[in-house]
Parts: structure tokens; C-alpha cells; sequence
């Protein structure tokens, strides 16, 4: 009776989303959203600084959250085949997302006169990369079902919003005296 109940409050884990996890993907599309909105939506060089820096780092804590979620699940040793080298390999994975997304932190401030690039690419490749170890993960059973369709789908917003991001920002960049001037003599 216990576990009915359980499954009935929570649902059963292995099919369908929790709540709180659809909480968690809907909070972070919302948030990608937004700045997908500004990325898409401005044109200017001032606006565009000043929001590409908390967009890089959303982006790469995400990514190192990630990381964690690899490490949690090696700990529950989620999954029938969690054993091995695919338990090896996940285990690896959660190190790489952590690195990755703390490196993204750091370069979201830019680096000599890098800028943010290295950042955005490096969040791009991770993102992608990421993807595809889901999909291997899923073939083998060592993520939950509903997993992947939140992860690929949030993952795919991200990615394009940071295409969108260096698309636009190499654009403004190009063309910011341009622009200010522009503006300022309308």
C-alpha cells in the first residue's frame, strides 16, 4: 500500500517525470528562453554585453549540474547494466561536466583578448558531446526513460541559443561603432 501510494504522489520513477524534475527542466527553458529572447531580440552592443556574460555562466553551471547528476547516479547505481566499463565511463563523464562547466565559468569573462569565444564554443562542444553520451546512456538502461527527451530538449535550447549568441555577438561586435554611433544621432 506504502509504495502505491508513493508512486501515485511521486510517480513511478522509472516512466514517467517527477514533478520536481519537470519543475527543474521547465525553470531552466524558461531561463534559456529569456536569454534566447535578448539574443534574439536586441541589436544593441551595450544590452548584449551585459547580458552575454550571465548567459555563459547559466549556461556552464547547468553543464557542471550536470556533471553532478552523472555522479548521483553512479552513487545510486542506477541502471541494470551500472556495472563496468559504462559505470567507468559515467563516472568519467560526471568529472568531465564539472570541469567543463567550471572551465565555461571562467571564460564567460574573457581572457585576454579572447573574449567570451572560447566560452561559448566550449559550452557548444560539451552540450553536444553530452547528447550523445545521453543517447549510449539510454541504449543501455543507465538513465531514467523520461531522462533524455527533458535533457536532449533543454540541451538543444541551450545549444541554440549560444549559436545564436556568437552569430549575434560576432555581428555586433563587427559592427558596434556602427550602431552606437547610429543610435546617437537619432
Amino acid at each position: 500500500a506504502h509504495h502505491w501510494h508513493m508512486t501515485r504522489v511521486f510517480g513511478d520513477r522509472m516512466k514517467s517525470t517527477p514533478p520536481s524534475a519537470a519543475h527543474v527542466f521547465v525553470s531552466c527553458a524558461v531561463l534559456e528562453g529569456i536569454f534566447l529572447c535578448v539574443n534574439a531580440g536586441t541589436f544593441s552592443p551595450l544590452i548584449f554585453e551585459m547580458f552575454m556574460p550571465y548567459h555563459l555562466k547559466y549556461t556552464a553551471l547547468v553543464f557542471a549540474w550536470w556533471g553532478g547528476t552523472y555522479a548521483g547516479l553512479n552513487v545510486a547505481r542506477y541502471g541494470p547494466m551500472a556495472q563496468g566499463d559504462w559505470i567507468a565511463a559515467r563516472a568519467v563523464a560526471a568529472a568531465v561536466c564539472v570541469t567543463a562547466g567550471v572551465t565555461g565559468l571562467a571564460l564567460a569573462d574573457g581572457i585576454g583578448n579572447l573574449g567570451p569565444w572560447p566560452s561559448y564554443w566550449l559550452l557548444i562542444g560539451s552540450y553536444s558531446g553530452m547528447a550523445v553520451f545521453d543517447v549510449a546512456l539510454q541504449k543501455r538502461q543507465m538513465i531514467p526513460p523520461w531522462l533524455l527527451k527533458w535533457k536532449l530538449g533543454i540541451s538543444g535550447l541551450i545549444v541554440a541559443s549560444l549559436l545564436l549568441g556568437v552569430v549575434k555577438g560576432k555581428y555586433l561586435e563587427q559592427n558596434a561603432q556602427r550602431l552606437i554611433f547610429d543610435a546617437e544621432l537619432d
